[in-house]
């Protein structure tokens, strides 16, 4: 795989909110909530094959 010319990122990583879990906003939770519950219980290691197929999933609906 090659870098793209004008240097871009192909993906983003979410970076982790800094401060309490009451500081987040209630969507912030929720999609926490949400990854926990599809995920067991667990954090899932972010890779671009996740990325990608959360990104399928979602713009399909």
């Amino acid at each position: 795989m090659t870098r793209p010319e004008n240097d871009e990122n192909l993906f983003t990583l979410p970076m982790a909110p800094s401060g309490s879990w009451e500081e987040l906003t209630p969507n912030e939770r929720a999609w926490i909530e949400f990854i926990r519950v599809i995920s067991c219980g667990s954090d899932p290691r972010i890779t671009p094959g996740r990325v990608h197929a959360l990104r399928v999933l979602l713009d399909s609906t």
